[in-house]
Formats: C-alpha cells, sequence, structure tokens
C-alpha cells in the first residue's frame, strides 16, 4: 500500500512536471524595430501560396486615440492563410474555421534597455490543434506542415537572431470552442439570406462596442477559383475584435496575448441544410494558455465572452452542447 502510494505521488508530480512545460507558442526577435522588413515580407507572402484577410498594424494608435495609453511601441495583427492547405482541411472539419486565418502577431515593447526587440509569431499549432479539439494525425500534420512552411519563410526574410517561449502551467478548457446553431425557413434566395444575416450580424456587434478586424467568404473564393466546395452552401469568416477588452490586456503589460487575437468566429451552412452554424474560440483559452491570475482582468474577459453569447441569441442562435 505504502508503495503505491509513493507511486502515485511520483506521477502527479511527473503530471504537473508535463503541465508546467507546456508550449503553447514559441516567438522570433530581432533586434530594434524590424517593422520595415516585416512590411516587407508581407508584400512577398504570395510567393510561397500565402495571402492575407486583414492587415491591422500599430493598434497601439487607436488606443492612444481612444484611452489615452500607450503601453506598446508597435503591436500589430496579420491574418493569414493558405488557400490551398485549408481547404482539405476546412472540407474535413469545419472547425479549423476558428484558426482560417491564424494571427501572426507582431509586437515591440516601450522598454528599450530590457528589450529592445521586435518580436514575431503565432499561437503554436498543436495549441491551435487541441483549442479545436482535431485528432486525427493526419490532419495534425497537415495544418502543422502549412505553419511550418510560413515559420521558415518568415525565418528566411526575417533572419531572427532571439526566441521566446511561452508556455502554461494549466490545462487547456476541455472544450475550446464555443458552438451556436441557428435553424431557418430556406430562403428563395440564400445570398440575400446571408448577405442580411451578415449585416445584422455587424450592427448588432457594433453596437456592444465590437469591431469587424477583417473578412473571408471561403465558399466565395473556392468557387470563384472553380475548387471544390460543395460541402458548404455557406462558409465565411468574420474576425472580432474589442477594443476596450484588448486594451486592458494587451496594451497593459501582456502585448504577447495578442497572440489568440483577434477572435476568428466561422460560420457555415450544411449543404442542403436550414442550419447555420457558428463557432469560435472560447477566452478560456487565453485565461489557461496565458497563465492568468488577476480575478478582475479573468472575470472582466469572461463577461466579454458572454456578451458574444448573448448577442448570437439575440440574433437567433442556440448554444450547442458538447
Amino acid at each position: 500500500m505504502k508503495v503505491n502510494k509513493i507511486i502515485m505521488s511520483l506521477m502527479v508530480l511527473v503530471g504537473m512536471a508535463q503541465a508546467g512545460t507546456e508550449l503553447i507558442a514559441q516567438f522570433q526577435g530581432v533586434a530594434g524595430n524590424n517593422e520595415a522588413e516585416i512590411n516587407t515580407m508581407i508584400k512577398k507572402i504570395d510567393s510561397i501560396g500565402f495571402s492575407s484577410v486583414a492587415v491591422n498594424t500599430h493598434i497601439e494608435n487607436f488606443y492612444f486615440k481612444k484611452f489615452q495609453e500607450k503601453g506598446v511601441e508597435m503591436l500589430s495583427f496579420y491574418g493569414i492563410k493558405n488557400d490551398e492547405k485549408l481547404r482539405p482541411l476546412l472540407l474535413a472539419n469545419p472547425d479549423f474555421g476558428a484558426y482560417a486565418p491564424f494571427n501572426f502577431l507582431v509586437y515591440k515593447t516601450l522598454d528599450k534597455k530590457a528589450d529592445d526587440n521586435t518580436w514575431f509569431g503565432h499561437l503554436g499549432a498543436d495549441t491551435m490543434l487541441d483549442i479545436i479539439g482535431e485528432k486525427d494525425p493526419a490532419l495534425r500534420k497537415d495544418f502543422t506542415d502549412m505553419l511550418t512552411g510560413w515559420d521558415k519563410f518568415a525565418a528566411k526574410e526575417l533572419k531572427p537572431t532571439k526566441t521566446k517561449k511561452f508556455e502554461r502551467t494549466a490545462a487547456l478548457p476541455t472544450q475550446g470552442l464555443t458552438k451556436l446553431i441557428k435553424k431557418f425557413d430556406k430562403p428563395d434566395d440564400l445570398e440575400e439570406f446571408i448577405e442580411e444575416l451578415i449585416g445584422d450580424h455587424d450592427g448588432r456587434f457594433a453596437k456592444h462596442n465590437f469591431i469587424i478586424a477583417g473578412f473571408v467568404d471561403f465558399k466565395f473564393e473556392y468557387d470563384d477559383q472553380e475548387l471544390e466546395f460543395d460541402k458548404y452552401d455557406a462558409y465565411w469568416v468574420s474576425l472580432l475584435c474589442h477594443f476596450e477588452f484588448s486594451n486592458s490586456i494587451f496594451n497593459r503589460g501582456t502585448p504577447e496575448a495578442g497572440m489568440f487575437a483577434p477572435c476568428s468566429v466561422y460560420f457555415y451552412i450544411p449543404k442542403g441544410t436550414n442550419e447555420v452554424h457558428v463557432g469560435f474560440a472560447s477566452v478560456e483559452n487565453w485565461i489557461s494558455g496565458l497563465n492568468m491570475k488577476d480575478e478582475k482582468q479573468i472575470k472582466s474577459m469572461r463577461a466579454i465572452d458572454a456578451e458574444v453569447v448573448e448577442v448570437f441569441k439575440e440574433m437567433g442562435f442556440e448554444l450547442v452542447k458538447q
């Protein structure tokens, strides 16, 4: 019995050690302000099959204008996608939309003595895959290979000299995604219905102080390229951002938290159905992934997350039990 207790204690300690070294992202760094090189690189990404859904640079200027706070020298978001690589992934699992596009974050702090570097990177592939709950080894490999291709390109163009690892000490939530469904009567014109739904979505969230930081209609893009995407009658992604929420985190000492933003909200209508499905990564991933301890901040983050759900409920969506 005593031996069993010792073994169990050792197993707990090993589990704790593993949790303490769980990598969520690895950023690369270059000394000084690397903005010019970043801009040059972004202009070349089509050469390796990538494109940008949204380029939101110098977010710190918006924070300063709105809140008169300046906590970083540079904070920029690039919504990046690879249509060719993403299509089979989206057809296999619509939840890949939570990171289609994925966010390439660039930031530089104001502290030139302690950290005079430009840092760039994104959530690790395993973290994104774990959040969406993808377990298929082949799909995980394909998604990881896509990001590895991006990282090699970025390293070649920017020539980083430093690395910075971000690790979590707590497990990610069991259900990393929030999912909702709205049933509708089949309209005479589906495109008109979708346009009205998008307009309703954007208008309601604007009233709650959210902004749309980017948008991509994958169904339209693949149809336009004459690529098969018939599993869906519609599929689009909207990038949701809340300035007060993000300012309270990114602009107040935790710019690296921007790796989780903006929130990609994906919508799809399975072929031949009268259901609009919605999904997005829960803010609980931020809390666990970034080892957040400030209860006031956590409460505020959860309140914003709940507000997103409430707006969707106003639109007629219902939460999906997972």
